[in-house]
Order: structure tokens, then sequence, then C-alpha cells
């Protein structure tokens, strides 16, 4: 318990602690670990990684990769699913593809499946073409007629190649432009900020320009400002 409480962020110091003290975010590490300490033989997972820092990330995947049981999960995190999964299941247009690969050899793979049905379509096309002309051209021709039927029921019983269709529909947002601000939209000069006796910032002074672009890393509840 206690690796898989550390593993997933938590601090020793947190082991007495009362669930009911901790966020929202917290408690649902608390789920997991809840879920990864009972060993099941298959997990289903959604989006676990939304409420996990770089760190624990990474354990988990270690984790996931390392267990006996099988894992089903649903994530938009591609590096996290390619590090995890061999297996990958496409959901798309009404149909499923499963590939018994990682997410990037997956992504390879559905290119080269679509330029082969493309070429196979293409070669089919035009061996159909050809043939429908010859029936057209000696349709009428007594002493063609048992080769124009021949090509008829070829015709008939071709099995026609198609092509899967690709989801090429996209979220469409138009927002309003937004009114300039300042050249300095944050000036900050002599900051300090204390939770008690517990200070978390002391004399801060800082400038954010328009157009800088502003990141909080770090672990959760361990930010460190970077612009």
């Amino acid at each position: 318990m206690k690796k898989t409480l550390l593993g997933l962020g938590f601090e020793r110091t947190d082991f007495t602690r009362q669930t009911a003290e901790f966020s929202g975010g917290w408690r649902m590490r608390i789920e997991l670990a809840k879920i990864l300490l009972q060993r099941p033989d298959l997990l289903l997972l959604d989006e676990p990684t939304n409420h996990l820092d770089i760190e624990s990330i990474q354990w988990l995947e270690n984790f996931l990769s390392t267990c006996n049981g099988a894992v089903i999960l649903v994530s938009h995190d591609r590096a996290f699913i390619d590090a995890v999964t061999t297996r990958t299941i496409e959901i798309s247009l009404g149909r499923i593809y499963d590939y018994k690969v990682s997410y990037s050899k997956y992504v390879e793979l559905r290119k080269e499946r679509r330029e082969q049905q493309i070429r196979a379509y293409e070669n089919q096309q035009k061996v159909i073409a050809e043939t429908e002309d010859f029936i057209e051209r000696f349709r009428y021709k007594a002493t063609k007629a048992v080769q124009v039927q021949s090509r008829i029921k070829q015709l008939d019983k071709l099995e026609r190649i198609e092509v899967d269709m690709e989801d090429t529909s996209r979220l469409s947002l138009k927002f309003p432009p937004a009114p300039h601000s300042g050249i300095l939209p944050v000036e900050i000069e002599h900051l300090t900020k204390a939770y008690g006796d517990h200070i978390v910032l002391n004399d801060i002074s800082l400038q954010i320009r328009r157009g800088d672009k502003v990141a909080f890393v770090g672990k959760n509840g361990e930010e460190n400002l970077r612009w």
C-alpha cells in the first residue's frame, strides 16, 4: 500500500490523514490506488492520467506494463497509451478495426491499409471499365456472344473493393475577437502569500507582458513559475 501511494504522489505524512482533507483530484488518486491494490484480472480505466502529474504517470505506466492482468483503457494521452498498450481498437463511422500493436504502430498500419485499399480499388475499377467496354462493343456480335456472357458473369461474381471512409469531421468553434490588453497585463511588486505560518511566496516581483506564455509546472502542490 505504501509503495502504491508513494508512486501516485502521496507523501508518508499523508498516510494518517483523513480522506476528507484531500481535494477532489487527490481523492481520485486514492480511488485509483484502491483499484490497483485489488490486483484484478481485468482493469477498465477511463482517462486514468487526468489527475496525475508527470512522475505519477510514469509510475502508473510501469505498474500497468508489469501487471499480470489485462488492461482496457481509454485515454487522450497518446504517449501514455503507447507506453502501456499492446493492442489498439479503432472505432470509426460504425466500424471496428482491431490492431494487435501499440498506438504509434497502429497509426502506421492504418495509413498503409488505406493506401493498399486505394491501390486495389483503382486497379479493380480499371479492370471493371475494360470489361464493361468489351461487353458494350461486342454485345450484339454473334461470334463474341460466348465471351460476352462470360464477361458478364465475371462482373456479377466480382467482389467489389471498398475504400474505408475516413472520419474527417471537425469541431468548429468561433469566438469573437478579444480586446487587446495593455502592454503589461500583470505587474507584481513585493508579493508575499502564506497559508497560516506556511509561506509559499516571499517578496515576489514580476511582470507578464502582452504575448507572454506562462506555465505552472511541477508536482501538484509544488508548482514552479516559468515564463
